[in-house]
């Protein structure tokens, strides 16, 4: 009984109108849910069909195969069975799959989208045309069940003529996804030829579709929008070949720029490695394409190499930026350091830069040290001849000139020493001032090395030859011969003085011939007349 009211509750409120809505709350609310619905909206209210006819009197839910009891000549074109893929919720779809009855069902009778919204096994989701009755091409149980609409019923205005395509869907798929035309473009144009072909990796780099710069169904170059539409703060260098775009970018082949070298193929880029490494020493490096102050052609040299430039003089006044080698020849010195540069030329120091290397763009850097390429003489230099310019006042720029004469310096040296000695580098390393192993007494001085006290002495032992405190004078025989080490009459009173025999300490041997001793012992003149020597009888050794 209970049962019975509710149906014919369901019956009278849809037939109704619902407006006895206070009576919902003593139906069951899964009732109250369909009672609006399409299925039930027809089947009860418009044709009157009792509830019982569907749910039978335990009220359940329908079979599968009920719709056919009434509808028996209605054939589910568009769902064929597919035991392969199936489609929808079963192989077959039932009438209660599309025609709702729930409220989890459709509202409307033939609502597709309700499937279609997701992929059905090989049918893609539904995208363009979503929003347009699926009837006005598809016939649900008619035949044939597909008869599209020409395309131009509601696109009139686009063109399609497009380099010998006849329609729309040479390009588009009736329900293809929102802009996936774009995709296409490049699918055909990369077999194109000439301008025609597009890069597949211009779509990844650069621009992402087709229509970012064309126009759909605009085809003319008329139409292809400017590239500082996007890239409107990128202005070009000042240059007639760089006035568009595409002069140095191929928009299809992913918009990198070409190579300068493409055009400047004479300019050799600039080989001096940047700290950072990388481009900042190509082409862009100094010339960036885009941003760059109006007029001018490259950045400052100062944008990277930051030191001080030398004196007042431009980088450009010494360098070139293109040369292969980027610093001019030294000879370029001379264009502003002509004196120094000609006073050098023929000596060891007519390469500027192996003193200045550095201090070409430090000017107030001093110079390295004389030591740094004369070492053996800096090292062996004595204290008073460290600073080399002491004595080589030329300087570094005059390095042929003659050094200052040592008298500058050893005045007492140079007063004292006796003639032939005024010469000091005869006998002085003049750097560090000891005497040179092959300017001994005997270089100078060899017959008197070779005699007398030559042969047994230095002679230093008894001659100095200067100063400090003056020449030292010869000293006295008996300074080394002693009383006692004179044997024989050399102790005999008058004999004291040697010269009177001897002839001077180079000359040793006594002249003891007859005729010196009779210069002082006159009375023996006639004393063994026969006698040659003296010394015979009289000796002044000690026998031996």
């Amino acid at each position: 009984m209970t049962r019975w009211l509710a149906c014919a509750w369901l019956v009278l409120t849809v037939a109704c109108g619902g407006e006895r809505s206070h009576e919902l709350q003593h139906v069951p609310a899964t009732w109250r849910e369909v009672r609006e619905s399409a299925g039930h909206t027809v089947h009860v209210g418009k044709h009157h069909v009792a509830c019982s006819e569907c749910h039978g009197d335990g009220f359940g839910p329908p079979p599968d195969e009920l719709c056919e009891k009434c509808h028996a000549n209605v054939q589910a074109t568009l769902h064929p069975i597919d035991p392969i893929r199936p489609i929808g919720p079963a192989s077959t779809p039932r009438c209660q799959d599309c025609h709702g009855f729930g409220r989890e069902l459709a509202i409307k009778p033939t609502n597709c989208m309700r499937c279609h919204d997701d992929p059905q096994g090989k049918h893609a989701a539904v995208g363009a045309h979503s929003d347009q009755d699926c009837s006005d091409c598809h016939r649900a149980h008619g035949t044939p069940s597909l008869a599209p609409r020409p395309c131009t019923e509601c696109h009139a205005a686009q063109k399609t003529q497009h380099a010998g395509m006849r329609g729309c869907l040479d390009c588009h798929q009736m329900h293809e996804a929102t802009l996936a035309a774009d995709a296409g473009c490049a699918t055909c144009h990369a077999k194109q030829p000439g301008r025609a072909r597009v890069d597949a990796h211009a779509l990844t780099v650069g621009h992402a579709k087709c229509t970012s710069c064309h126009t759909p169904h605009e085809f003319s170059s008329k139409a292809v929008a400017a590239c500082t539409t996007c890239h409107a703060n990128k202005p070009v260098l000042v240059a007639a070949k760089h006035g568009t775009c595409i002069s140095c970018h191929a928009q299809h082949e992913g918009a990198a720029p070409k190579a300068c070298t493409t055009c400047h193929a004479k300019q050799v880029a600039h080989p001096a490695p940047s700290p950072g490494g990388g481009a900042a020493h190509a082409c862009v490096g100094c010339h960036p394409a885009h941003t760059l102050a109006a007029g001018l052609k490259a950045v400052a040299c100062e944008t990277c190499h930051t030191k001080s430039r030398h004196a007042t003089a431009k980088c450009l006044d010494c360098h070139q930026p293109h040369d292969k080698k980027p610093v001019l020849a030294a000879a370029m010195c001379v264009t502003c350091h002509a004196k120094p540069v000609a006073s050098t030329a023929s000596t060891g120091h007519a390469a500027c830069i192996g003193c200045h290397a550095s201090a070409a763009h430090e000017p107030s850097k001093p110079p390295p040290a004389c030591a740094t390429c004369h070492t053996a003489k800096a090292t062996q230099t004595r204290d008073g001849h460290r600073a080399c310019i002491g004595c080589h006042t030329g300087g570094p720029h005059a390095p042929a000139s003659p050094p200052v004469a040592c008298a500058t310096c050893h005045k007492p040296e140079a007063s004292t020493a006796p003639r032939g000695h005024q010469a000091c580098v005869n006998c002085h390393e003049p750097h560090s001032g000891v005497r040179k192993p092959a300017a001994t007494c005997a270089s100078c001085h060899a017959d008197r090395a070779s005699t007398g006290h030559g042969k047994r002495l230095d002679c230093l032992t008894c001659h100095r030859p200067h100063g400090p405190n003056g020449v030292a004078t010869t000293p006295a025989c008996t300074t080394c011969h002693t009383p006692a080490q004179r044997p024989g009459l050399h102790r005999v009173p008058g004999h004291a003085t040697c010269n009177s025999c001897h002839r001077g300490g180079h000359e040793t041997k006594p002249s003891d011939d007859r005729a010196t001793c009779v210069a002082c012992h006159t009375k023996q003149k006639d004393h063994e007349p026969t006698a040659v020597r003296c010394a015979g009888c009289h000796p002044f050794g000690d026998g031996k």
